[in-house]
C-alpha cells in the first residue's frame, strides 16, 4: 500500500508521520522547499502528546513526485485544492482512493477527478501547527471522521479506515456531508474571531459581538438546512441549536455555554495568525462556499458576505486587525439590535 500526502504541514505531516512510523510506505509532498529539505536531511519531527518522535520519510516538492499510489491524502489549504489535485491525479491508478483532510467543502472537487466511490471526505479534529521546517506539532491526540458523500460504504472506505484508525481514532460515518458542514460552521466562527488581535473572550464581552457570532451560525445552519443538510453535533456545540427559527434567548444560551467551555480557549488556532502574517486565507472556500450554497438555495447570507468583504480588505492591507471591525460588521449587518 503506497500512500502520498499532498501537503506535509500541520495535518498532513502529523498523519503522514504517524503512518510512516507504523511502517506504511509514505511519500510527503510540499511546496515549502525548506520544509522538504529539512525532512530529507533530518527526518520529520512529530511533536505529539503521546510521545514526540522523529521519522525518516521521503519528501519531495510537487515537480519531483514520481510513481503510482494507492491512497492520496490531501492536506493543503482549500485555496490550493485544485493545484493539489493536479499534482495527485497523474500518480493515481484506477482504484486509488483520494482523501480530503482539509477544512472547507472540497470533496465535490475530488469527485470531479476520481468519482464518488474513490472520494473520501474527512473531518479532522486536531489543533496543530508547523513551528518550523521539518517540525509539526499538536497538543491533542486528535480524531478523524471519514465517509463518502453518497453515504454508502465501500471496500475502499473500509480499507482506509483500517489504515487511519491504526494511528489516530477514526470513525466511519454515513453522514460525512453533515459532519463537514458542522466543522465548516466552526471554521467560520474562527474566521469571525479573527478580525482583531484579541482573544475571543475579550471580543465577546460586547453583547453586540455575541449577536454577530449567533447570527453567523444561524446563517450557516439556515443555508445548510435549505440545502438538505443534516447537521451533526461537534464537541463544542450542536449547530442545530443555532437554527434561526429558534428563540434568540435559546441561541444565546447555547452560544454562552459553548464560548465558556470551548470557544474562548487561549490555544484556539484560528485565522488571525494567517491574517497577521499577511497570508491569503481560504475564506472564499469556507465562508464563500456558504454564500454560494445560499445563492443556490435562495437563502440570504448578508452577514457572511460582509464578513468576507472585511477579511479581504485585511488581506489586501486596506484594513488593520482591530476591534472596530466588529463595530462595522454590526452596523452593516443590521444585527446590532
Amino acid at each position: 500500500m503506497k500512500i502520498v500526502v499532498i501537503g506535509a504541514g500541520p495535518i498532513g505531516g502529523i498523519v503522514g508521520g504517524r503512518l510512516a512510523r507504523e511502517g506504511y510506505d509514505i511519500t510527503l509532498v510540499d511546496i515549502d522547499t525548506a520544509h522538504v529539505q529539512a525532512i530529507c536531511e533530518k527526518g520529520l519531527w512529530v511533536d505529539v502528546p503521546d510521545g514526540a518522535f522523529r521519522v525518516s520519510v521521503p519528501a519531495v516538492t510537487p515537480k519531483d513526485l514520481v510513481g503510482q499510489f494507492d491512497v492520496g491524502l490531501v492536506a493543503v489549504r482549500s485555496n490550493y485544492t485544485r493545484d493539489a489535485l493536479a499534482v495527485a491525479e497523474p500518480h493515481l491508478h484506477r482504484e486509488s482512493i483520494l482523501v480530503s483532510l482539509q477544512n472547507g467543502m472540497n470533496p465535490p472537487l475530488f469527485e470531479e477527478v476520481v468519482g464518488s466511490d474513490r472520494t473520501v471526505g474527512a473531518v479532522v479534529r486536531m489543533r496543530s501547527v508547523k513551528p518550523g521546517p521539518g517540525h509539526v506539532k499538536t497538543t491533542a491526540r486528535g480524531r478523524l471522521f471519514i465517509g463518502h458523500l453518497h453515504g454508502r460504504t465501500t471496500p475502499g472506505l473500509h480499507s482506509l479506515h483500517s489504515i487511519l484508525n491504526s494511528v489516530i481514532p477514526t470513525t466511519v460515518t454515513d453522514n460525512i456531508l453533515g459532519t463537514l458542514w458542522s466543522k465548516l460552521s466552526y471554521t467560520c466562527v474562527g474566521m469571525l474571531s479573527s478580525l482583531a488581535p484579541s482573544p475571543m473572550k475579550e471580543i465577546c464581552k460586547d453583547e453586540a459581538n455575541r449577536r454577530l457570532f449567533i447570527g453567523l451560525l444561524g446563517e450557516i445552519v439556515g443555508v445548510g438546512v435549505a440545502s438538505g443538510v443534516r447537521f451533526e453535533p461537534l464537541a463544542e456545540y450542536h449547530p442545530s441549536h443555532f437554527a434561526p427559527n429558534l428563540p434568540y434567548k435559546d441561541r444565546l444560551a447555547a452560544f454562552n455555554e459553548a464560548a465558556k467551555n470551548h470557544l474562548e480557549r487561549e490555544d484556539r488556532v484560528t485565522a488571525p495568525h494567517s491574517l497577521d502574517a499577511g497570508v491569503t486565507t481560504h475564506v472564499e472556500y469556507v465562508l464563500g462556499y456558504v454564500i454560494r450554497a445560499g445563492e443556490r438555495a435562495r437563502y440570504a447570507t448578508p452577514l457572511s458576505q460582509q464578513l468576507v468583504r472585511i477579511i479581504h480588505e485585511i488581506e489586501d492591507g486596506k484594513r488593520p486587525l482591530q476591534l472596530d471591525n466588529y463595530s462595522e460588521l454590526v452596523r452593516t449587518s443590521g444585527l446590532g439590535g
